[in-house]
């Protein structure tokens, strides 16, 4: 997905589906940070923030809610954190622009604490709007979304939670990011919609949600 530089506010979506699986008083560490939409709302709630941003300009923005952004890309930077530090670590929309997404998630396992969570988003390439223009003969890079032309891999729900496995994060918790048809539009609706886009989540969720922690090893 795009760069998220304004809050969305809406249930259910991106950003409120994130807090959602945070408590007051967290240590997060929020890689992809931006210019801060999300890092606002996360410190707004009691929680002591550090990012992590690609782009130098975006982390200056952040850097007014966060107690530090390491400016950087995540797959080749020195990460100068703390040890078993964060109690969530956020990957929102990121690890779909990442060359290696297995070992640039690796890289992040030291640095969360006993007892912390992954919380990772990923876009789902089998949504309703691809498969459409699929059928219409079309795959065509847009500027923001699932085909976001900054996007290396795309993903479905299957295979983004193969690929968390593969790097070893044990998933507890599932979630979708509803988009039903019409029903999106209506706010008095978005229970429904949310409702509804469980029950057919491959076709009717523009991402997923997947919660987990490292899996330990004997």
């Amino acid at each position: 997905m795009a760069h998220y530089d304004i809050f969305d506010p809406v249930p259910h979506r991106a950003h409120m589906r994130t807090l959602a699986y945070l408590r007051r008083g967290d240590r997060v560490l929020e890689v992809g940070c931006s210019s801060g939409a999300l890092t606002e709302h996360i410190a707004a709630m009691g929680c002591r923030v550090t990012g992590i941003e690609v782009r130098p300009d975006a982390a200056d923005q952040a850097r007014r809610f966060a107690e530090d952004v390491l400016v950087g890309d995540l797959t080749t930077m020195p990460l100068a954190l703390p040890l078993s530090n964060f109690d969530a670590i956020l990957l929102i929309d990121v690890l779909e622009h990442l060359v290696d997404p297995v070992g640039a998630l690796r890289r992040l396992f030291p640095f969360l604490r006993e007892g912390g969570r992954f919380v990772v988003a990923i876009p789902n390439v089998a949504h309703w709007s691809v498969r459409f223009h699929l059928l219409a003969g079309r795959f065509a890079y847009e500027d923001s979304g699932i085909l976001d032309r900054t996007h290396l891999r795309f993903y479905t729900r299957d295979t983004a939670r193969a690929m968390l496995e593969q790097a070893g994060l044990e998933i507890d918790e599932t979630d979708v990011v509803p988009d039903v048809p019409l029903l999106r539009l209506k706010p008095r609706f978005v229970g429904a919609n949310y409702r509804i886009a469980s029950l057919l989540p491959g076709l009717l969720s523009t991402e997923f949600f997947f919660v987990g922690t490292p899996r330990r090893t004997s």
